[in-house]
């Protein structure tokens, strides 16, 4: 699939003229409650971003915010969902890279990133932890790789689904050192996390957040961060590209996106309600503690950018890598 940036353009343009334009029944918006769509199961760091935005949401619009769970295919199942809704600012969804930037390049997907959402709001930028179960003999980068090439095939590493940014980081980690590890996906962070505590698969690429408490407690060791900077929360854990893969970087970004046409007051007013709570520094703070970075607002057009930087940067892997699916 193609991204057209001739096609965001004119969805802007679009956005802007219709601003003045304000139907009767979107005056009382919103007189019911927003139904917040997910594209993971709980108890990953997707489940957790989207309450700490969504309950102060509730506080400005006056009405429930409802997280909706609709995992599967790396999240395009819940961003399809999002992207077909009906454009009346009643169902928004929590997106990130995986649905948006790499499973249009690895299958054909029901929406284009670019002309079927209407960017709400940017919500930060988390780098990844490479884990593996405190059993695995390996205690940094360049041990798991030896350890790898000694055994071609037949170690495994989790992610939180196909297309993920999460399978991909797996890939690229592959690509770079030269290495074969089985991938396993997941429909979420939470059951991977389980399942690698548990011995079912050794090596993980998890979201920082979620890790954090199994770090502590000894249950999983991390290897590297996937940032090309460390991140504040594991200040002691180096990065991948600090242990000899140079170049290697990974990183999952957090959007607010809702069906393209909602009409431009109630966009702007959502965008508006989203800026403040981005802002707000007690949010800012729960966010960090999932390891999260660059907690910003950002404008729609700068998230259309953004998404297709990124389109563009795993489309390149993917075909250089020669990753699919099945992957």
């Amino acid at each position: 699939m193609t991204i057209k940036r001739r096609g965001a353009l004119k969805l802007l343009l679009g956005f802007v003229a219709g601003f003045n334009s304000l139907p009767s029944w979107s005056q009382v918006w919103p007189d019911r409650s927003i139904k917040f769509v997910l594209g993971y199961t709980t108890g990953g760091s997707s489940d957790a971003t989207a309450r700490i935005i969504g309950r102060p949401l509730e506080q400005l619009v006056k009405q429930s915010v409802i997280i909706d769970y609709k995992p599967g295919a790396g999240a395009s199942i819940g961003a399809e969902y999002v992207a077909k809704a009906t454009p009346d600012g009643y169902t928004i969804g929590l997106e990130d890279t995986g649905p948006l930037c790499i499973a249009p390049n690895l299958r054909k997907v029901a929406y284009d990133p670019l002309t079927d959402f209407t960017p709400l709001s940017y919500v930060c930028t988390t780098g990844l932890v490479l884990i593996v179960n405190p059993d695995l003999d390996v205690k940094n980068v360049q041990e798991l790789i030896a350890l790898a090439k000694a055994k071609p095939g037949q170690l495994s590493y989790a992610s939180s689904g196909v297309a993920s940014v999460h399978h991909l980081a797996g890939e690229l980690f592959k690509f770079k050192a030269g290495i074969s590890i089985l991938h396993v996906p997941y429909k979420g962070a939470g059951p991977a996390i389980t399942d690698l505590i548990g011995g079912q698969v050794p090596i993980m690429f998890a979201t920082i957040g979620p890790a954090l408490q199994m770090i502590a407690a000894g249950k999983a060791r991390p290897l590297g961060v996937t940032s090309i900077a460390r991140s504040a929360s594991l200040p002691n854990v180096p990065t991948i590209a600090e242990q000899g893969l140079k170049g290697y970087e990974a990183v999952l970004r957090f959007m607010v996106m809702g069906p393209a046409k909602i009409p431009p007051p109630i966009a702007v007013k959502l965008q508006a309600d989203y800026k403040t709570v981005i802002s707000d520094p007690a949010v800012v703070t729960e966010l960090k503690k999932l390891g999260n970075d660059e907690i910003v607002y950002k404008t729609p057009t700068e998230i259309l950018t953004l998404i297709q930087d990124d389109y563009r940067k795993w489309g390149s892997l993917i075909r250089e890598a020669k990753i699919t699916l099945d992957t």
